[in-house]
């Protein structure tokens, strides 16, 4: 309750800040070119480069961490392949490993089979989970209540959690493309 409290006062602070005046050579609202998201003066990414942030203000349940990173326009993390597993794997040791209180615990990612037990998707994509790194290669194990996963920051393993379990967040911005697409 403390942290839904938290995130409602946090979105509120955010929300209630004046828009900045726009001078003739700003670009228009939208326009923006820049690389990085254009976030309000508080942002809860303390940690964040061109594509992943660390939702690193408070521990939030997987719910409350889907609605945080679509507020900045992030979704949680999706790891299709190997290639998104080492680059979310070095966005973290170079911009979290400083940080152990971050890493002891597994971060939210979008991984989930809260629909249908042991049918693992990621929710941001809309899609099944083809390439796996689950911790001794076991997903199955959703039925003692784990339907939401988990990455361990420190060995990159996937675990099942409790979706109502307290834990820091991966987002990474959306409209990311995948280039595991096939027509």
């Amino acid at each position: 309750m403390r942290s839904l409290f938290l995130v409602c006062l946090l979105f509120g602070s955010a929300w209630s800040q004046p828009e900045s005046d726009l001078s003739p050579s700003s670009p228009a609202p939208g326009n923006d070119t820049s690389e990085e998201p254009q976030l309000p003066a508080f942002s809860p990414f303390s940690l964040r480069d061109g594509r992943f942030a660390i939702g690193t203000f408070a521990k939030v349940n997987w719910f409350q961490a889907q609605a945080t990173c679509a507020a900045y326009g992030y979704t949680l993390v999706s790891i299709t392949s190997e290639q998104d597993q080492r680059s979310l794997r070095n966005f973290l040791f170079n911009y979290a490993r400083n940080q152990q209180d971050l890493m002891t615990d597994p971060l939210w990612t979008s991984g989930t089979d809260l629909a249908s037990d042991n049918n693992w998707v990621w929710f941001s994509k809309g899609r099944a989970l083809n390439y796996r790194n689950f911790q001794n290669g076991l997903p199955g194990y959703s039925s003692d209540n784990r339907h939401c996963l988990g990455i361990n920051g420190i060995n990159g393993l996937w675990v099942n959690e409790e979706c109502s379990q307290q834990r820091y967040f991966v987002c990474e911005k959306r409209c990311q493309f995948d280039d595991d697409v096939t027509y």
